[in-house]
């Protein structure tokens, strides 16, 4: 595994994953050519050269954009199939026992020390990436660290970041998100919420920070679990808060209280596919230092197309937590989970050995239940056969028209949290913050008490299709 962010480069840039672009403009060119890169299946770019800034501050973009990209990152062994890579994922989680940070005295991020008036964030090359964007963003593939004022634990969690000036950027956060949580902690009391921003930083890190993690455990703790070695950090001079020390680029600073400050933020092309949060006043950071690797390298994930948004090739983030906790809940028979649509988010599909009357509808509510995510995350459940391969749109499509009856198949439930960048919630709704949304469960499953009665299907037998494939293998290369 890798230690920092550009370790991973070189090896991308050594198997021929990366393709680097210099000299291209920060105002919406770069992003542009982000978009079409992903759309010709090149998706991890070094930008280089970056119009108006200093050669060598660079910006890496889609890291886990591709499968080989994914497994090179998280350390998950080769020729593993898609559907058993959640499995393996799923595993390690389970396995999860905490390794906490070690603190170091300096490391790679301390090259660099800009305090007092050195501080300009705009230093750094920060995109404008679409063109309805409300401002340039540095912040897509962030980690930004935060600790409970009353419990004591460190959060790592992906938020994005705008910038205002050269020493205030925005801090917007989605409702339930436990950065936020954090912050109105300290914000009750009065308080400004330290924080800690980094712009690159090792890949399991920047992976663990925008996923679910359970409230109470630490992504650091959980690094370290993955690596099997502590993540090494330096303390905060200013904050007290850690600073990972491979960290590209990594600022300190202290969040007031909207009502002491808050500015315009947004509005932003989401991974949604929309700008469906638009523009509004969202808290801030105030910039008290910043700290930086020479030649930097910022991490950039952000939405690349209607429908997509550049950070997982296959759904780790959502599928393989989920089904850890319906196995938890005491679901049985499950033969894989996977999540389609919109970065992974949207269609959850189950796959399943049905064992009693009940069963998929049981699993369908339950799953329901146990998805986390916002901006429609969950919208739709759907339980299938395990005939069916869930990872597979095409099967999936054909078990919901073949299998699933609207009459008594599909079930409606209201009132689940999403948040403000979800384009469905009416601007009634908003003018109320009532950002939940309402989910759609679906039985695509034979029916339980006639299914040995279903009418079989017309596929050619696994031996046969084998024989086949082996004797015309020239047909299939």
């Amino acid at each position: 595994m890798f230690d920092d962010l550009r370790s991973l480069i070189q090896k991308l840039d050594e198997i021929g994953h990366l393709t680097k672009v210099e000299g291209a403009d920060w105002d919406l060119e770069m992003g542009t050519i982000n978009e079409l890169m992903v759309e010709h299946k090149k998706p991890i770019l070094l930008f280089d050269k970056v119009k108006g800034y200093r050669e060598g501050y660079r910006i890496v973009t889609n890291i886990f954009r591709t499968g080989t990209a994914l497994r090179l990152s998280l350390g998950i062994p080769d020729g593993l199939s898609d559907v058993d890579v959640i499995r393996y994922w799923k595993d390690t989680c389970e396995q999860y026992k905490p390794v906490p940070p070690l603190e170091v005295k300096s490391g790679p991020v301390m090259e660099n020390i800009l305090t007092g008036e050195e501080i300009n964030i705009l230093t750094f090359p920060a995109p404008k990436w679409h063109e309805k964007d409300g401002g340039r963003y540095i912040g897509t593939g962030t980690a930004i660290i935060t600790r409970d004022p009353e419990e004591g634990w460190l959060n790592v969690g992906t938020y994005r970041v705008m910038v205002h000036d050269e020493r205030t950027l925005g801090f917007y956060v989605s409702p339930g998100k436990h950065g936020a949580t954090m912050r109105e902690k300290y914000w009750a009391k009065g308080e400004s919420c330290p924080v800690v921003m980094c712009f690159g930083q090792e890949p399991l890190l920047s992976a663990a920070a925008s996923m679910n993690i359970p409230w109470g455990t630490s992504e650091f703790d959980f690094v370290g679990y993955v690596k099997g070695r502590p993540v090494e950090v330096i303390k905060g001079e200013i904050t007290g808060l850690p600073i990972p020390a491979t960290a590209e680029i990594a600022i300190e600073g202290f969040s007031p209280p909207p009502s002491v400050d808050s500015r315009n933020e947004g509005p932003f092309g989401e991974w949604s596919g929309y700008y469906a949060s638009g523009a509004r006043d969202e808290p801030v950071v105030h910039i008290k230092a910043i700290y930086h690797r020479s030649n930097p390298i910022m991490l950039a994930m952000p939405a690349i197309e209607p429908g997509g948004c550049g950070t997982y090739a296959l759904p780790i983030h959502t599928a393989s937590p989920l089904w850890s906790a319906l196995e938890k809940s005491g679901m049985q028979g499950i033969r894989g989970v996977w999540v389609h649509g919109t970065s992974n988010r949207i269609v959850v599909v189950v796959s399943i050995q049905q064992r009693y009357l009940g069963h998929a509808k049981q699993i369908a509510t339950q799953a329901a239940s146990l998805i986390q995510g916002e901006g429609g995350t969950g919208r739709f459940i759907v339980v299938v056969d395990e005939d069916i391969d869930p990872a597979n749109p095409r099967e999936v499509m054909w078990a919901i028209y073949s299998r699933c009856d609207p009459e008594t198949s599909i079930d409606i439930i209201r009132g689940y949290l999403s948040s403000p960048i979800d384009p469905v919630i009416s601007p009634e709704k908003r003018s109320r913050r009532d950002f939940t949304q309402t989910r759609v469960i679906m039985n695509a499953c034979k029916p339980y008490h006639w299914m040995k009665e279903f009418p079989p299907p017309n596929r050619a037998s696994d031996e046969l299709r084998k024989q086949v494939a082996d004797k015309w293998s020239h047909l299939f290369t």
